[in-house]
C-alpha cells in the first residue's frame, strides 16, 4: 500500500489523563458507526493498511469491535489487511510487563496477531538503552523478538520524532523491518535542521539500505498543514496540483528526486470521517503515470526556484551547517528547527504552521529554570519533550557558544532567522503585547501571501 489509514482522530476518547472509556458500551453509537464507515470506505478504496496505537486513547478498543462487525459480516477477511498498533516504554518497563502490555494490545483489536508492531516514540538515546542497554531491568528489544518468533507480531518497528542520529543508531542495530518518520517536502518536523542535509533525507536512505519499510508520518498535517495551505504555497503547486496532492506526489516519486533514488513506501492519513481520505486515494490513483512524473518535476522545479530567489543558493545548500538544535544547544534551543521554520514561511508562506510549531517551543521556554542544569531541566519536562522539544528564541540571550560551529558567514544569518520567526510567530513578541494598536500593526505586516487559502477540516 501507499496510503495508510492513520487511527488517532476518530475514537471517542484519547483517555487522557486517566481513562474514561474502557468498554464498547461506553462508546457512543455515531462514533462507532462512523468508524466503521471510515474502514469500510478505506478498504473499498484499496487502502488495507491500518495504523493505531496504546497511545490513541480507545482507538484500539473500537477498532477491535469494528474489526469484528466486519469480519462477521463477511464484508473484509483478516488476510486482506495489513494490522499495525504501537507502544511506547519508559525507564520502569520491564519485558514481562511490556510482553503483557502488546499482548493486551492485541485481545483488544481481537486479533491473534498483528502485522506491525511499533515501538512508539523512539525519540532519545534513553529509549535506545531501554530497548539494548537496559541492565538488570531486562532489554525490551528481547520481547520483540520473542513475539516475532512466536508470530504474534510479524514484524518490529519504530515511530520517532527523534534528532537524526538517534534514527540512524536505531535503524543500524538491524532488529527493525521498518520505521515511522517525519519527511516531508517543505521539512521533517522536528528532525528539521539535523544531520548532514538538514533532516531525515540521510535515514530514509539508510533505511533503503537495510530493506527496511519506510513510512511516513503526518504527511498532511506536521508535513506543512497541507488541508489549509497558505496562498503562496498553492500558487507554488497549482495549476499542476492541489498542495496536499504534491505533498504525496513528491513521496511517491521520491526516487526521482532523491540523486541516490531512496523511496519511502507509503504516507499516512488521520481520517475523522470517510471523506478525509478522498485526496490521499485520487492522488494515488494517478501517480503513477507520465503525465503525472512531469507535473512533480515542473512543481519541484518550480519550488527550487523560489528557494533561490528567497534565500539564495548558498543558504539553500548551507543553512544547516554548524547548526545544533535542542540537544546540542546549551539551554535546549531548538535553534536548527526555527532557521528551518524561517525558510518555511519565506518560501512556503506556511505561517499558521510555523506558529503552531513555535507555540510548542515557547510552551518549553516558559517552564525553562536557566538556574538549573540542562539535565534537570529536560527531566522536569516531563515525558512530552521528546516528542516536541526545544525551547524558542530569547532575544536577551547570547547564542555564540551554540553556534561556534555555524560558517562565520552564516552566523548573522541564523540570529536574523531566530528573530524572524519570533517576530511572526510568538505569542508574546514585543509586537502582540504592546496593545490593541500594535496587534492590528503586526497582522498587517503579515503578507497575503502567507495568510490561508482555504481549510478543509470541518
Amino acid at each position: 500500500p501507499i496510503v495508510t489509514l492513520g487511527c488517532m482522530r476518530f475514537q471517542q476518547s484519547w483517555n487522557r489523563p486517566n481513562p474514561t472509556v474502557t468498554s464498547i458500551d461506553q462508546v457512543d453509537k455515531e462514533c462507532q458507526e462512523n468508524l466503521v464507515k471510515i474502514i469500510r470506505y478505506a478498504v473499498s478504496m484499496g487502502v488495507n493498511h491500518i495504523e493505531t496505537a496504546l497511545g490513541y486513547g480507545c482507538s484500539e478498543l473500537q477498532i477491535g469491535a469494528a474489526l469484528k462487525t466486519l469480519f462477521e459480516a463477511g464484508e473484509i477477511k483478516r488476510e486482506d489487511l495489513i494490522i499495525q498498533t504501537k507502544g511506547g516504554i519508559s525507564s520502569s518497563t520491564t519485558p514481562e510487563q511490556y510482553r503483557q502490555t502488546i499482548l493486551d494490545q492485541l485481545a483488544r483489536l481481537g486479533l491473534d496477531y498483528v502485522d506491525l508492531f511499533s515501538v512508539h516514540g523512539a525519540n532519545t538515546y534513553d529509549h535506545y538503552d531501554w530497548l539494548y542497554n537496559h541492565g538488570e531491568t531486562g532489554n525490551l528489544i528481547d520481547v520483540l523478538r520473542e513475539l516475532k518468533k512466536e508470530g504474534k507480531v510479524r514484524n518490529i518497528g519504530f515511530s520517532t520524532h527523534a534528532p537524526v542520529d538517534v534514527t540512524r543508531k536505531m535503524i543500524s542495530e538491524g532488529d527493525f523491518d521498518y520505521l515511522n518518520l517525519h519527511h516531508h517536502f517543505c521539512g521533517d518536523y522536528t528532525a528539521s535542521g539535523d544531520g548532514e542535509f538538514g533532516g531525515n533525507l540521510e535515514n530514509v536512505r539508510l533505511a533503503n539500505e537495510k530493506d527496511m519499510g519506510v513510512f511516513i508520518i503526518s504527511a498532511y498535517d506536521k508535513g506543512g498543514r497541507l488541508y489549509a495551505p497558505s496562498n503562496k504555497l498553492r500558487d507554488l503547486t497549482l495549476p499542476e496540483f492541489e498542495p496536499m496532492e504534491y505533498g504525496s506526489m513528491w513521496l511517491w516519486h521520491h526516487s526521482r528526486l532523491d540523486e541516490a533514488g531512496s523511496q519511502p513506501h507509503t504516507i499516512v492519513c488521520g481520517a475523522a470521517r470517510p471523506s478525509d481520505l478522498d485526496q490521499p486515494i485520487y492522488a494515488a490513483l494517478n501517480t503513477q503515470t507520465d503525465e503525472t512524473a512531469t507535473k512533480v518535476d515542473a512543481v519541484a522545479a518550480r519550488i527550487r526556484m523560489t528557494k533561490v530567489e528567497e534565500l539564495g543558493e548558498d543558504w539553500v545548500k548551507n543553512w544547516h551547517a554548524g547548526v545544533p538544535n535542542c540537544s546540542d544547544a546549551e539551554q535546549g534551543t531548538q535553534i536548527g528547527n526555527m532557521v528551518w521554520l524561517s525558510n518555511a514561511i519565506k518560501v512556503f508562506g506556511i505561517l499558521d504552521f510555523a506558529k503552531d510549531r513555535y507555540a510548542t517551543l515557547e510552551n518549553n521556554a516558559a517552564k525553562w529554570d536557566y538556574s538549573k542544569s540542562k539535565e534537570d531541566n529536560v527531566k522536569a519536562m516531563g515525558p512530552g519533550w521528546p516528542w516536541m522539544p526545544g525551547c524558542a528564541y530569547d532575544e536577551s540571550r547570547d547564542y555564540s557558544n551554540d553556534l561556534k560551529d555555524v560558517p562565520e558567514e552564516n552566523v548573522a544569518k541564523v540570529v536574523e532567522a531566530m528573530a524572524f520567526v519570533h517576530k511572526y510567530c510568538s505569542k508574546v513578541s514585543a509586537a502582540s503585547v504592546a496593545g490593541e494598536e500594535k496587534k492590528e500593526e503586526k497582522k498587517g505586516d503579515v503578507p497575503v501571501e502567507y495568510e490561508t487559502a482555504y481549510d478543509m477540516r470541518p
